[in-house]
């Protein structure tokens, strides 16, 4: 009966590994990678996973045996083994070297995706806030005469380096004429987006499972991130419906989420946007003159149209 117990245990963990092997194959995986720096964070995730795996399996499988093969017999003393400097030194080692491994290895990835001076020059720039407990997200205006707007935000803030001032000063303080739209993450294919990031209350982390792309917001800082979205999954010409200001519903593969992924609250749980990636720059500036236009509508419907004095 002792030992029936060990076997009870190994049957159980084998299942649970069993469940584990098998995800990948049922769906039960990550979430489709879409970022030009995802394939670097996935197989950051994978050297961690595989070692630890590996590590996994052996003790587990040591601990089954010694469960077994040392079960509880009447009248058998138990024989107590004081140490063993050479098993010690080996289990501080080998972990340390591999840790060691994975801080060089990661050193690459985390300077492209979080060092300022490694951000490309981006082609869209855009101003998250957090609050409990939805998305509030801030882009320039797009040049579009016949509502008065004679200067185009959009391309004053992208380009090189050296407006970098201009769109910190930006991100700070919110031009008149800015665009808002809460919980929508909007981009287009290829394009290189530099966001902002902010929140009003207490901490957030703005969360795009489907980019590899993760940042605490932090009260009292403004952090620039950047992401470029290699794949699109919506396009404003053909899956977005004007009479009812909706979208088409997209399906479980195109459907990426923007989440909070830090416990913010009571409503934490319902912090969730999407991430519109269009097919086009064209179709990305039609739907953000589309927005821009019923901006300002609605600004004129609460006082002065300030568009047109522009």
């Amino acid at each position: 009966m002792q030992k029936g117990w060990s076997v009870l245990f190994g049957l159980v963990l084998l299942a649970s590994f069993g469940i584990w092997a098998a995800a990948p194959f049922v769906g039960w995986w990550l979430p489709a990678q879409v970022s030009t720096f995802g394939d670097q964070v996935d197989f950051l995730y994978y050297v961690i996973l595989g070692f630890t795996a590996f590590f996994f399996v052996l003790t587990e499988v040591i601990l089954v045996y010694a469960m077994w093969r040392f079960a509880h017999q009447p009248g058998r003393k138990s024989v107590y083994v004081e140490g063993n400097h050479r098993l010690e030194i080996a289990w501080t080692v080998v972990p340390a070297v591999l840790l060691l491994y994975i801080a060089f290895a990661q050193v690459r990835t985390w300077e492209n995706i979080k060092y300022q001076s490694r951000m490309p020059p981006p082609d869209l720039v855009m101003q998250v806030t957090a609050r409990q407990w939805e998305w509030r997200i801030r882009y320039p205006s797009i040049k579009d005469e016949a509502r008065g707007v004679k200067e185009d935000s959009l391309s004053q803030l992208a380009g090189d380096n050296k407006v970098e001032p201009v769109r910190r000063a930006w991100a700070e303080a919110p031009w008149f004429d800015d665009i808002r739209l809460p919980n929508e993450v909007h981009t287009w294919e290829g394009a290189n987006v530099k966001l902002y990031l902010k929140t009003t209350d207490v901490l957030h982390s703005f969360f795009l499972p489907n980019l590899r792309l993760k940042q605490d917001a932090l009260p009292g800082k403004t952090i620039p991130m950047w992401f470029n979205a290699r794949e699109a999954n919506v396009s404003f010409a053909k899956d977005f419906d004007k009479k009812t200001g909706r979208w088409a519903e997209p399906t479980a593969e195109k459907d990426w989420e923007l989440a909070c992924a830090e416990l913010c609250g009571g409503g934490h749980y319902r912090m969730r946007g999407r991430l519109y990636v269009h097919s086009s720059k064209e179709d990305f500036e039609a739907w953000l003159r589309y927005v821009q236009a019923q901006q300002s509508e609605h600004q004129a419907e609460k006082g002065p149209d300030l568009a047109a004095n522009r």
